[in-house]
């Protein structure tokens, strides 16, 4: 049982408590007031560029004035709104342009719109208005992202405290360093750290009594803001027991998740009315992105069939030459949530297995047709799926379809491996771009490829897709993989 820092984790202790002490409220209103300083001048100065220097007669400048703090305030609050300016804000860099971007957009429809409603419309100048609108964004987003990443190496380098804190866990002694350089990281200074003697899964009471007594002195010597509690959510008993002890301190007590409590709180509450429930397994799409992700491949594909048509014809008066008919192959795949169809793809070996056992292509395959080892190399043979995915049997870019019999022998020795038929197959993929395609003779090779093809699953956007087809274009021709 340890109440007191060790040595080690003292060095944590020092680095976290002796940097710049700022409270969250102050980072808070320093960012939001250099957002709005920075919203209105660029208003002030749009109106001044488009009047002054355009040779526009001057607008009322008590009420661009107006106009400009409205357009401050409006972004502020949608970005204080929207948890611009809170810790885990600030970090997430992709989270700091989508908010600005609305947040600025949302300004200047709430500005028209008030000014529809008051009909005060032709009191401001809609020239200026239009600039400010264009220029406004790439200017805010630069002032914007280098304050807050001047926060966050502050942040990173443990030299900012935001709060502190006190310190329960139960686990191995010495895991507390972890925990306090990630907390550190947020701006969190740990003031005192107590661990709880856990025994075989019983918790000792002296030791929880110790504990609270050490936070409690601890509290006394030098105030902290908070008390956070890393314990296994099973240790009922324990985590009572610290609540009931600790209710003599005036503070609020965060229990936080472990690994596997910490899965199923991330999915999305559905409140009954009764009872609320957590999503520990979600669609990988929305309905609205399913339908965005299928206009996608309707629009390209047809693009790129229009393109590639006289390639197509090409090479099917080409195999037709060299091999007679059939032109096409078509072999059962398993698709969106393991409905079958049939693949389409241009022939390019004197077999046409479709049955349950199919051999993969390897180097030299003697299978494969001299124009077919051409077609194979540069990914030709694959081009009539762009058909498939017209039919909407598969997206240009998913996990790539196996063969039934692979599928069926694969099911059985990776866990996961059916997860990827939860969207629809492609025809290119995240795992393809990352190297794993082609023949997979060791096992391993399948397993990273699932697991490409899962994260791509979880990871979904229109640009992703765009990213994987563009990789895939330039990998076409250097591809070694493929026989």
């Amino acid at each position: 049982m340890r109440h007191a820092p060790t040595q080690a984790s003292s060095a944590f202790l020092k680095r976290s408590i002796e940097p710049l002490r700022l409270p969250v409220g102050a980072v808070c209103i320093f960012l939001a007031t250099a957002d709005f300083l920075l919203a209105e001048t660029i208003l002030l100065a749009s109106n001044e560029v488009y009047h002054r220097h355009l040779g526009v007669s001057p607008s009322d400048i008590w009420g661009t004035i107006y106009l400009s703090v409205t357009a401050g305030l409006l972004l502020v609050a949608f970005m204080a709104a929207r948890g611009a300016y809170t810790v885990s804000g600030i970090l997430d860099d992709h989270r700091v342009i989508k908010t600005l971007f609305t947040g600025w957009l949302f300004a200047f429809f709430a500005i028209l719109w008030l000014a529809f409603l008051t009909k005060t419309t032709s009191t401001f100048s809609r020239g200026s208005l239009t600039l400010a609108f264009a220029v406004g964004f790439p200017i805010l987003l630069p002032g914007h992202v280098a304050l807050a990443r001047v926060l966050k190496r502050l942040l990173a380098a443990e030299k900012l405290v935001l709060r502190t804190a006190y310190l329960f866990y139960a686990g191995v002694p010495g895991m507390e360093k972890g925990i306090i350089s990630k907390l550190g990281q947020q701006g969190i200074a740990v003031c005192g750290v107590s661990n709880i003697e856990n025994r075989d899964g019983t918790i000792a009471a002296q030791s929880v009594h110790a504990g609270v007594a050490a936070a409690q002195a601890a509290f006394r010597f030098g105030p902290y803001e908070a008390v956070y509690l890393f314990c296994p959510w099973d240790q009922r008993k324990l985590i009572e027991r610290i609540l009931e002890e600790m209710c003599r301190l005036p503070l609020p007590i965060y229990l936080f998740a472990d690994a596997y409590t910490d899965k199923i709180l991330a999915g999305c509450p559905l409140h009954t009315g009764w009872q609320r429930a957590f999503e520990v397994q979600r669609a990988p799409l929305r309905p609205a992105e399913r339908l965005l992700k299928r206009l996608f491949d309707i629009v390209l594909a047809s693009l790129l069939l229009l393109f590639l048509f006289p390639l197509m014809a090409v090479v099917a008066c080409a195999i037709a030459i060299e091999n007679g008919r059939p032109v096409l192959f078509q072999q059962t795949r398993r698709g969106f949530c393991g409905n079958p169809f049939n693949i389409y793809k241009f022939r390019s070996m004197t077999v046409q297995e479709n049955g349950k056992e199919i051999r993969q292509a390897q180097r030299n395959d003697r299978r494969v047709t001299r124009l077919g080892r051409i077609l194979r190399r540069s990914n030709i043979d694959e081009l009539p799926q762009l058909f498939n995915v017209l039919r909407g049997e598969m997206s240009l870019v998913g996990p790539r379809p196996h063969a039934v019999a692979h599928d069926d022998t694969y099911s059985k020795v990776i866990e996961s491996y059916a997860y990827r038929h939860r969207v629809k197959p492609g025809l290119t993929g995240w795992a393809q771009i990352n190297g794993f395609r082609g023949e997979t003779k060791e096992l391993w090779r399948m397993e990273k490829r699932v697991e490409h093809d899962l994260w791509y699953i979880k990871s979904w956007s229109v640009r992703l897709d765009l990213k994987i087809i563009w990789t895939t274009a330039l990998l076409l021709l250097s591809d070694r993989d493929v026989y």
